[in-house]
């Protein structure tokens, strides 16, 4: 033999250590246990039991995921700047539960929950602080059924047809910046941060950023699907193309169609829709919506797109949308301008130039052009014409209620994957802002810049 003990040797000493072991240590641990250990064992299985999560129906799969996506966001208005602690609202904080059953060989059904987790909501910070609108949402309540040659019907509070239309993007960077990020960063819903007066004082009575957005969940994007309480069919994919329906609220319904392949070396995705509302706040009298995309019905179009050369990591992405309002003429009580529309491109290289994962560095714009507008009562639900005369001294009446207004944004950004379970990211955004009143005054706001430093992790 060659470095060790014989085979007669190693026999012997096997036999030592089982002969201590039975002799031994078996009765010390029976005396620990005392005389009821069966018991004992017995209690200690149904504390583990309850303490631990576990599925109901063991015929059900379940899937735990979601992700922790905090900042720290700086912001230079021209005059004042500070620095906040957010949950970047471009892809909020969230706990996903998914679950399947196999009913048949080709047939499956499922339900997805989902829970919205925020801190500081980044969209509601202004110049006074970081906003306290902090808890749980609801994102995702619903169940589906598929058939593999037939497709899938979801029933719930989910996703419509047209969700993620504009946000197509085959780079890793929708966590933070491209389409979503725009009105969550500067404000969304007449919220966000207060304009400035000719005379360069803040003015905080009404104006902000958040009221020159499209109105709505969806934000400064017109043409945007969102979640709501719909039924939506998905048809199955074929040559790579995707369909879907969606109808709900009252109401709302929607259609689109995606892609998704590769061609040549590249990596190519897209997508448009088609949105109509009538679910329009007190039409009835009293009616709250949770829709809220104009004064009247409403008619949108949405559309991205996505184009990535594998080899050398080059991308490119954009998204376009304009949104019809047929009741902003009976609003202001004469013609305005009724569309709002949006474009915006990204375009960088996404490459693994460290070990550790992917590196994407980006450059960007964005904007928006918003005819008449219009803001909602958050107390009383009525909607009323979005009016600028507290940006001007002294400044009263009708007239300043807005004609037209125009949002323009360039931004910069890089994000680094780690082992394909954190994203750690910086994002530099400049926006400026110009509104028009119907009798000619103009507002043109000093840029305001901001820089977003953050991370999402992924569980």
């Amino acid at each position: 033999m060659y470095g060790g003990t014989s085979t007669h040797a190693r026999s012997i000493l096997g036999t030592a250590v089982a002969s201590l072991i039975l002799l031994g240590v078996t009765p010390v641990s029976a005396a620990d246990l005392g005389g009821n250990c069966c018991a004992d064992l017995e209690e200690r299985i149904a504390e583990l039991e309850a303490t631990t999560a576990r599925k109901g129906n063991r015929k059900v799969s379940l899937t735990v995921s979601g992700f922790v996506n905090e900042a720290v966001l700086f912001w230079d208005d021209g005059h004042r700047s500070n620095a906040y602690v957010v949950t970047n609202e471009t892809a909020q904080d969230r706990v996903r539960f998914l679950g399947s059953a196999q009913i048949t060989k080709d047939w499956t059904a499922g339900y997805l929950l989902e829970l919205g987790i925020r801190g500081a909501r980044e969209d509601r910070v202004n110049q006074f602080g970081p906003n306290a609108d902090n808890g749980v949402s609801v994102r995702h309540s619903a169940w589906y059924l598929s058939g593999k040659d037939y497709g899938k019907v979801w029933v719930g509070q989910t996703s419509d047809a047209a969700d993620g239309i504009t946000e197509i993007n085959l780079a890793n960077t929708n966590h933070f910046s491209f389409t979503n990020s725009w009105g969550n960063t500067f404000g969304d819903q007449g919220n966000g941060f207060y304009l400035y007066r000719n005379n360069g004082v803040l003015s905080t009575s009404n104006n902000r950023y958040g009221q020159f957005v499209a109105q709505g969940a969806q934000q400064a994007a017109p043409g945007e699907g969102h979640r709501f309480n719909v039924v939506k069919y998905e048809t199955p994919t074929v040559a790579g193309f995707t369909a879907s329906a969606a109808w709900g609220e009252d109401d709302i319904w929607n259609v689109a169609l995606r892609f998704a392949g590769e061609h040549s070396g590249f990596k190519l995705a897209a997508g448009i829709a088609y949105t109509h509302s009538d679910d329009v706040s007190n039409s009835p009298a009293g009616h709250v919506t949770a829709v809220n995309r104009g004064a009247g019905d409403t008619d949108e179009v949405g559309l991205s797109g996505s184009i990535l050369h594998i080899e050398t990591g080059l991308y490119a992405s954009g998204a376009y949308g304009r949104l019809h309002d047929a009741g902003l003429d009976n609003l202001y009580g004469q013609n305005v301008d009724d569309v709002t529309s949006f474009w915006t491109i990204q375009a960088g290289i996404e490459r693994k130039f460290f070990p550790i994962g992917k590196t994407t560095l980006f450059g960007e714009y964005f904007n928006l052009d918003r005819g008449a507008g219009f803001s909602t009562s958050s107390s009383t639900g009525l909607i009323s014409a979005v009016n600028i005369s507290s940006l001007f001294a002294g400044a009263s009446g009708a007239g300043y209620r807005v004609a037209s207004s125009e949002i323009r944004g360039w931004g910069l950004g890089v994000n680094q994957n780690l082992n394909e379970v954190v994203d750690v990211y910086l994002d530099y955004k400049h926006v400026e802002l110009d509104a028009t009143a119907l009798n000619g005054a103009h507002s043109t706001q000093e840029p305001i810049q901001f820089f977003t430093a953050g991370a999402q992790i992924k569980f």
